[in-house]
């Protein structure tokens, strides 16, 4: 059977990789881009999500997500205080509220229903849309910083992520995202062993590289990765002009 080229690079090297739950990966020769081959349809990615106690009085260990939100905000508060900002898949809001309290005009977008409707209810003073990727970008909107954090990694097309972020970040403005880090050392060598290797929760995976090439290729500079001790990437690209 053909295997399609890379979504990231393009190159028509790519091969069986690994096996898991009955879901086959393949990966690219020349970046090293891991991704599910055939991607599982809208109602198998949906599924995951099913049964999470999610709503507009609750959301599961809310205390600790904001105060882990708190901290990653206040290491980026350069790229934060007086400019627009987005977190791309938003949650409850929590890392748009502490944005908001270092001084940014704050947005999130999410696309689960209870989520925004939680985020509205408990951080009323940032703007919350429940959207998917296309209705999002039908708004118009644009952005000084831009922050995904775990979301790469469940899209099933990388490109309609990657054209989003080059649209709404403004020239010269900033992107931090972070991801599962398959070519970390940690990683262990039967891949299938590491938790984060979890069909369909995840359709795809990045290395250091990859990450880079696909960035670069949609009209960004990378600026900063971040050294992480666990398998994940944390990079932070700017918008060329």
């Amino acid at each position: 059977m053909t295997q399609p080229p890379c979504r990231v690079c393009g190159d028509s090297h790519t091969g069986f990789f690994a096996e898991k739950d009955g879901y086959a990966y393949a990966r690219c020769a020349a970046c090293g881009f891991v991704f599910l081959d055939p991607m599982p349809d809208a109602a198998a990615l949906a599924g995951q999500y099913a049964g999470e106690a999610i709503g507009a009085e609750a959301y599961p260990k809310a205390a600790s997500r904001f105060r882990r939100a708190r901290v990653k905000a206040l290491r980026l508060v350069r790229y934060i205080r007086g400019n627009e900002t987005i977190d791309l898949g938003c949650g409850g809001g929590f890392m748009v509220e502490a944005m908001r309290r270092l001084g940014a005009r704050a947005t999130g977008v999410d696309v689960n229903p209870g989520a925004i409707a939680y985020a509205s209810r408990r951080f009323a003073r940032n703007r919350f849309y429940c959207d998917d990727l296309a209705g999002f970008e039908g708004r118009g909107l644009a952005f000084d910083f831009v922050y995904a954090s775990e979301v790469m990694e469940h899209l099933p097309d990388i490109g309609a992520f990657m054209g989003l972020i080059a649209r709404i970040t403004r020239p010269g403005g900033h992107v931090y995202v972070t991801t599962p880090d398959i070519g970390h050392w940690r990683v262990p060598g039967d891949v299938t062993e590491w938790d984060m290797f979890s069909p369909p929760m995840h359709v795809q995976f990045f290395n250091r590289r990859c990450l880079g090439v696909l960035f670069e290729r949609h009209g960004f500079r990378v600026r900063r990765r971040f050294f992480k001790l666990k398998p994940g990437l944390q990079m932070l690209a700017q918008r060329l002009a």
